[in-house]
Order: structure tokens, then C-alpha cells, then sequence
């Protein structure tokens, strides 16, 4: 909004908000005036009648001379909480007129994205004018920090709401899963209780065997419980960061990895150094290769691992030539537990690892397959390439 002096009805700039009350007032009454300037230095918007003569759309420097040489010290007011660019009584000469004295600041206010100016006049100020000015530009500065601790609070908020979200989520889950390798004990403790009073064995099944079967149970609800706590701890640990030559990983993972004897593995694409977290990125790599041949249904088959650079991120991709993943089940095979019914061992955690793990970073994963149509299935990670220190 550009004011003219003209008094009615006119739509209020949103930035005005951060102002107040107190402060359009003074601006309406030719006290101060006042502009919002972008990234660029360009004039957004101005209030009050004492810069009128300020263009709004053009640079501050093209109406402003005195500003002129000051522009990377503006610039750098985002980088330097609380500073301020001050002019103390600087006179403005246009071709139309000579302008009085002006005491100009410049302050950035992060919450419009902007730089606030205000001019305030430099001559025949009285003592009450000048601890006005100072209470002023305290208020501005408090109701910015305010406004900023009220956003942060509402994103932390948010967060919170969503972590308890998936917490429940989580908690139903494991309840549910858990519960399956002890309901299994407790009818196999059963047919023991019968086998030792009876002295027959039951439906088959003798005491050594029917306690084989317990101890299988309990071995299994440990690994499901030693799982569940690993998985939890992603994104608590502080891994340090390291340069890592990622090409040399992913073979010396590819070289790990058992397989079938006419099985392939084939590693392409750009692999660059990185300064990264080595481990979890090894983790999700070996877990989602491993994933593919212990699921597939040849023992011939075939995994590629793809990496490209897209700019802020690695993409890798690895693709098998299997059965595929239904689209019934794609969703289901990342949440903790769940397996796809072929090949009976393992917990069911690997995918969920991998999924955890990738967003723990930043990074995502993805999940392509349509059997109906193609056999293969192809896990995609989005990898940060730059990860604060």
C-alpha cells in the first residue's frame, strides 16, 4: 500500500500488523515514515506523508542517496539478530525538493521476510519525541521476537502432535504383532501340561519336541524385542559424520552378501565421496539387497544398484527382477512385523529399518512394483549429499 495522504477506505498491508497501533498513528501524523524493502533493496510498500517522495517498485538506493554503499551491510542484517543500520541526520535532495533531515534505520524483521525503514525527522526534536523513537523501535523489535517464539512454539506443536500420532500408531502395531509368538507359547505350554500328565504325547508331538517348539517361540519374541529397541533408537544416535568413498561401500557390501551361485549383482551409475553417515547409509543398502535376493524366486536372479546425482541428493536405486510386491502389500511392507509370507525367517524388520533409517537423515524412499504387468520390484532413496556438522 502506498499511502498519499488521502484519508477512506484502503486494504492494510499485512506487514503493518507487526507495527501496531501506536506506531500507524505516528506515521499517519508525519512523526515517522515507514517502507518494507525485499531481499532485493526493492521498495514493497510505504506509510506516512514524510517519505511520499519515496518510489515504491524501484530500488530504496534510486530515491534514497545516502543509503548508496550501505547495501551489503543491509543485506547482512538477516545474519545478525538485533542489528541495525543507522543514519543520524542525513538531508535528501530530489529534483523537486530538498527534503528536511532525517534519521533513517534499517531493520530486518523475519517473520515478513522483509527490511522495515524508518525515517524519522532529525530537527526540532523535543526530549519526549526522541524517548518515543527509542520506545518505538524497542517495541518493533519485542513484537518481531514475539511473533517469532509464537511460530516456533505452533511448529513445535505440530511436531508433537504428529509424534504422538505415530507413537500410537506404533504402540497398536506392536501390541497386535507381539502377542502372536506368545499366544503360540501359551498353547504349546498347554499340549506340554497335557503330554506330562497323560504320558501320551499330543497329537503327535512329544514333551522334547513340544519344548523345542517353546524355546523357537521365545528365541523368536527376543529377536522381535531386540529388533523393536534398534529400530526405536534411529535418529537418537549421533553418528558422526565421515568422508565416504560410496562406490567403495556399496562393493564392499555387493562382496558380502551370500547368494546363489548363478546370481548377479551388478553395481552402476555415479558414485561420489561424500562427506555422510556412513553406517545407516550401509545399513539401508545392505538390508534392501539382501531383501531382494532372499525374496526372490530364481536362483538365477538378477539386482542392480543405481546411483545418480540430482543436486542436493544421491539417488540410488535398487531394482530386482522377482516376483514384485503387490500394491495391496507395498504400503504393509515398511511397517514393523510385517512379511510377505515367503521365506519364514527373519522378523519382518528389515524394510522398516531402512524406512526409519532413510528419514532419520532427511532422505526419503520410495517403493515402485506392478507384477500384474512386470516382475521386479525397484526401492528408490533420495540420500542428502550435504549434512550439517
Amino acid at each position: 500500500m502506498v499511502d498519499d495522504g488521502k484519508r477512506g477506505h484502503q486494504p492494510v498491508d499485512p506487514g503493518l500488523t507487526a507495527i501496531g497501533a501506536a506506531g500507524t498513528m505516528l506515521a499517519e501524523r508525519g512523526i515517522f515514515g515507514m517502507a518494507w524493502l525485499d531481499r532485493t533493496l526493492v521498495v514493497r510498500t510505504r506509510y506516512g506523508r514524510l517519505i511520499d517522495f519515496v518510489a515504491v517498485g524501484l530500488p530504496i538506493t534510486d530515491t534514497m542517496p545516502p543509503l548508496i554503499g550501505l547495501e551489503d551491510d543491509i543485506l547482512a542484517l538477516p545474519d545478525t539478530p538485533g542489528g541495525v543500520v543507522e543514519l543520524p541526520a542525513v538531508a535528501i535532495v530530489s529534483a523537486e525538493r530538498q527534503t528536511p533531515r532525517f534519521n533513517i534505520s534499517v531493520f530486518w524483521f523475519a517473520e515478513a521476510n522483509r527490511f522495515l525503514l524508518v525515517v524519522s525527522r532529525a530537527i526540532s526534536r523535543s526530549d519526549l519525541e526522541a524517548q518515543l523513537s527509542a520506545q518505538m523501535r524497542a517495541r518493533l523489535m519485542a513484537e518481531a521476537e514475539v511473533k517469532a517464539k509464537s511460530n516456533e512454539l505452533a511448529r513445535a506443536n505440530t511436531e508433537l502432535s504428529r509424534a504422538n500420532r505415530d507413537l500410537e500408531d506404533f504402540a497398536s502395531i506392536i501390541a497386535h504383532d507381539l502377542s502372536g509368538p506368545m499366544r503360540s507359547m501359551r498353547y504349546l505350554a498347554d499340549d506340554l501340561d497335557a503330554v506330562l500328565e497323560s504320558g501320551d504325547a499330543a497329537d503327535g508331538q512329544t514333551a522334547p519336541a513340544l519344548v523345542g517348539r517353546i524355546r523357537a517361540q521365545a528365541a523368536r519374541l527376543s529377536s522381535m524385542l531386540r529388533d523393536l529397541h534398534e529400530y526405536s533408537s534411529i535418529g537418537r544416535k549421533q553418528d558422526a559424520l565421515e568422508e565416504t568413498d560410496t562406490r567403495a561401500l556399496v562393493d564392499t557390501l555387493v562382496t558380502a552378501i551370500h547368494r546363489p551361485d548363478g546370481f548377479a549383482i551388478v553395481v552402476g551409475g555415479d558414485w561420489p565421496r561424500l562427506t555422510t553417515l556412513a553406517a545407516p547409509l550401509d545399513l539401508v543398502l545392505r538390508n534392501l539387497v539382501e531383501n531382494a535376493v532372499k525374496h526372490h524366486d530364481r536362483p538365477d536372479g538378477r539386482v542392480e544398484i543405481i546411483a545418480h546425482d540430482e543436486g542436493v541428493h544421491l539417488a540410488v536405486s535398487v531394482r530386482d527382477d522377482g516376483p514384485g510386491i503387490d500394491a495391496l502389500n507395498q504400503e504393509a511392507v515398511f511397517m514393523p512385523f510385517r512379511t510377505l509370507g515367503r521365506h519364514g525367517a527373519g522378523t519382518g524388520m528389515g524394510l522398516a529399518f531402512v524406512k526409519r533409517t532413510v528419514e532419520s537423515v532427511g532422505g526419503s524412499l520410495t517403493l515402485a512394483s506392478a507384477p500384474q504387468t512386470s516382475r521386479g520390484a525397484e526401492f528408490r532413496i533420495l540420500w542428502p549429499k550435504y549434512m550439517p556438522t
